[in-house]
């Protein structure tokens, strides 16, 4: 029997242009019974990089799209993230401390408007002790009869210093070529990292909170304007900004949870462990514009296949053009 596990997705308006690909594509890949697949909708402000993102659309426009996916039975349920105040102090004490959690309480995303809150929401509202995370833009190759899942699941269970898995970063190159960072293999079919992924993990509920407390770092510190009455705060952030010689805003900006959790990855004995078994791998896209778009169809196909272009063997990005022979549509249009 295979262990409890729970898949949720993020998914907020700058997703719009690909989830109804990518989604069911992910689910197909992983080809395991879950205990619940969940699409959880952030209906926060965009904020950051993502005010630049391609096509995106409303939060009318994402909710049917999720909706659209349960009417397919791709996924099982909806779930909003709860910006509950009283509910973020309680989850960021958990994971951060109680005098780190007191600093953060306005900072729900990172400077970059990632999230930060909304992720540790998911894992503490998740039914299962395992839970997967994909970002809704990656992309997954398993071979026919493989199970990354409950491989990850034996070594976590084997090895207590684990506390996150994911499948090989990008295909493997037939010579065994890695052409991005990656520490020796452990005999044991694992990659120990000291760093942190956002994009695709499992971990266990009842030991990723073991890295508490997180470090709590900021990208941009707050301003001391912030310190004054509303009226007067604008005015006087201008001159503490022509000080600095730096735009911040007057709270501040926090850095990634990537960043933050890698930091506490390398003061602990744990580590994030990639599977080194070449039966399933995965691409970032980090390019969502109209020519991933346009290719995302044969894309997932061809990937789902396990085809992929030699150029790109050993690279975890997506390296779109060099897909130009394999694809039947011009890429450069």
């Amino acid at each position: 029997m295979k262990a409890p596990v729970s898949i949720w997705i993020l998914a907020a308006r700058t997703d719009l242009p690909y989830m109804l690909q990518t989604i069911p594509h992910l689910m197909r890949a992983c080809n395991y019974p879950f205990t619940e697949r969940v699409l959880a909708i952030d209906s926060a402000p965009l904020t950051g990089d993502k005010l630049r993102r391609y096509a995106t659309g409303s939060q009318e426009e994402l909710k049917s799209a999720c909706q659209k996916l349960v009417d397919l039975k791709v996924i099982d349920r909806i779930a909003e993230i709860d910006y509950d105040p009283a509910l973020i102090k309680k989850v960021y004490q958990k994971y951060f401390g109680t005098e780190q959690a007191k600093l953060m309480l306005n900072h729900t995303h990172n400077w970059k408007g990632s999230t930060i809150y909304a992720s540790l929401y998911c894992i503490e509202a998740s039914a299962s002790d395992y839970y997967l995370h994909f970002d809704a833009d990656m992309l997954l190759h398993q071979d026919q009869g493989n199970d990354w899942i409950s491989e990850a699941i034996e070594l976590m269970e084997s090895i207590p210093t684990i506390v996150a898995t994911r499948p090989l970063c990008g295909p493997p190159h037939p010579e065994g070529k890695v052409l991005y960072s990656r520490p020796a293999e452990d005999p044991r079919g694992f990659y120990p990292h000291n760093s942190f992924s956002m994009r695709a993990y499992l971990v266990n509920k009842q030991r990723f909170p073991e890295l508490s407390p997180i470090p709590l770092m900021w990208k941009y510190y707050p301003l001391l304007s912030r310190y004054l009455p509303s009226p007067l705060q604008s005015v006087f952030a201008s001159v503490e900004r022509k000080l600095r010689r730096q735009v911040k805003p007057i709270k501040g900006a926090l850095e990634s949870f990537e960043v933050t959790s890698s930091q506490r990855l390398e003061e602990t004995s744990f580590v994030r462990a990639d599977l080194s078994s070449t039966k399933a791998w995965t691409i970032h896209p980090p390019d969502h514009g109209p020519e991933f778009i346009k290719a995302l169809p044969q894309l997932i196909s061809l990937i789902e296949q396990g085809k992929f272009p030699l150029d790109q063997a050993g690279f975890y990005d997506l390296l779109l053009n060099e897909w130009s022979d394999l694809l039947n549509i011009s890429i450069s249009e």
